[in-house]
């Protein structure tokens, strides 16, 4: 792995939540596609890895909130995107 694909990489250490606003989402077109890619030593952990994210908001000002739980007891990596394209942690 690269350090550039590194520096996108999100730590989720185990039992602790990562929740932070993605960005606006428009109910008619379902666009942008927010996703998240998790990254754990095994199945097992990746599974007990929750993904909460929803949208939010008011009629004609709705947004995407990433919401995600570690209930393994191993550290998971996070590499969100938006569109497929990879933002860090802080939407950089």
């Amino acid at each position: 792995m690269s350090s550039d694909e590194n520096e996108h990489k999100i730590t989720l250490p185990p039992g602790s939540r990562f929740r932070r606003q993605a960005g606006p989402y428009d109910l008619d077109t379902g666009r942008p596609c927010y996703a998240v890619q998790v990254i754990a030593l095994d199945e097992k952990a990746r599974r007990r890895v929750e993904d909460n994210s929803q949208i939010m908001g008011t009629p004609g000002k709705h947004f995407y909130v990433w919401d995600i739980k570690n209930g393994s007891t191993w550290p998971v990596f996070l590499t969100l995107t938006v569109d497929g394209v990879t933002v860090g942690k802080d939407n950089d």
